[in-house]
């Protein structure tokens, strides 16, 4: 009986070992606590002057390449008849790369000038028939109204183009010139662009 007690208590002994020597090879690491996620990016928009935009005279009205900088009016706060750009509505600023551009006027409506697509290109109430988009023409703004957005703040007049909406629909925003509505002077205090950067 000794020695069978004695052979039990052996392969116990071994059995024993084993399984410690099991645990310690099988033993998983100590849990670590969740990741947690990273915060979105917030990216701002970003605002400029419009006068930081190249105003240049171009071998196309569409399409076209730039053949020199050109000549641009640029009047801040004082009266005019013409704010801003080509008197002939020929040179322009591509401002195909920007989401918006503001304009605040304290005098007057501005008559803003885009995307003329041939010599001489006039509104038409057909769009169709269009060959330059004119924000105080009556028949233009029949199907144009949409880029758009003016309202009151603090005494002045803030007009906002829709960009993104005028490239989505005709290819291209070319801005041509700032003038006075109705043939009338017009007061502009700022004249900016907005777009937001890349993440």
């Amino acid at each position: 009986m000794k020695k069978t007690n004695f052979f039990y208590a052996a392969v116990l002994t071994v059995f024993c070992a084993f399984g410690v020597q099991s645990c310690i090879v099988e033993d998983n690491p100590a849990p670590q606590p969740p990741t947690e996620p990273e915060e979105p990016v917030v990216v701002e928009p970003v605002e400029m002057s419009l006068q930081e935009v190249p105003f240049c005279e171009w071998t196309a009205f569409v399409n076209g390449e730039v053949k020199n900088p050109a000549g641009c009016a640029w009047v801040i706060g004082e009266s005019t008849g013409q704010p801003y750009g080509d008197g002939n509505v020929n040179n322009y600023a591509d401002l195909s790369g920007f989401e918006k551009l503001v304009v605040i006027a304290t005098e007057g409506t501005p008559r803003m000038l885009f995307n003329r697509d041939i010599e001489n290109g006039q509104c038409s109430e057909n769009e169709e028939e269009s060959h330059l988009i004119d924000n105080t023409n009556s028949g233009c703004m029949t199907w144009a109204a949409k880029y758009f957005t003016s309202e009151e703040i603090d005494g002045a007049t803030v007009w906002t183009v829709d960009l993104t909406q005028l490239v989505k629909d005709k290819g291209f925003a070319h801005l041509h010139a700032i003038k006075g509505g109705n043939w009338q002077n017009v007061t502009v205090t700022e004249m900016k662009v907005i777009y937001t950067p890349a993440e």
